[in-house]
């Protein structure tokens, strides 16, 4: 991808046709570059658009157009890889906790999964602001560090925000099966 230095440096003093330019130069690119990282179109979209996100908030450090060629990829990727893996251990959870010793001829339960995954979603979405935002990034595979700079708070603030929101989740999920609770326990520790 090719960007002129007029439209990179327009961007970086905050135009917002520039980035609209960059933005369409790459979007599609960067799209299939997170999915070959074994991601699904949408999570590859939600992870472009993140990466966007970040580099408008932070686009007065960058020096030139390489340096900015050179983050989107190494930043698409970093990401993709770490959601990958916050999805391959989120289903490994998943598959150790719903184990069916006792009944080995039965098939795997997705039913249950699927309803113990949309009682934490609905859950997470009746925590209050920071709360909600803190589980979620941490759902989606975030470290502290990196919400701790998504929100431009301290890693100790992320820490209690996460610490009241598990404690709301379960009272909010206390009625529910003692794995989504095990599940989410072992996914925000």
């Amino acid at each position: 991808m090719n960007i002129s230095d007029s439209d990179f440096h327009r961007f970086v003093e905050g135009d917002g046709k520039a980035f609209e330019i960059i933005f369409k130069a790459y979007y599609k690119t960067l799209v299939s570059y997170s999915m070959r990282h074994g991601l699904e179109l949408m999570e590859a979209e939600d992870i472009v658009l993140e990466v966007f996100h970040r580099i408008w908030q932070i686009r007065e450090e960058l020096k030139s157009p390489s340096a900015l060629h050179t983050l989107l990829y190494t930043s698409v990727r970093n990401r993709s890889l770490n959601v990958y893996r916050n999805l391959r251990n989120r289903q490994h959870l998943i598959e150790e906790n719903f184990r069916y010793e006792e009944y080995v001829e039965e098939p795997h339960d997705y039913v249950a999964e699927e309803e113990m995954g949309r009682l934490l979603d609905e859950a997470v979405e009746k925590l209050p602001g920071q709360c909600k935002v803190v589980i979620t990034s941490l759902l989606q595979g975030k470290s502290m560090q990196e919400i701790a700079d998504g929100l431009d708070l301290s890693v100790n603030t992320v820490k209690t925000y996460k610490q009241r929101g598990i404690e709301m989740l379960k009272d909010l999920l206390s009625d529910t099966s003692f794995f989504v609770l095990m599940v989410l326990l072992r996914i925000c520790r």
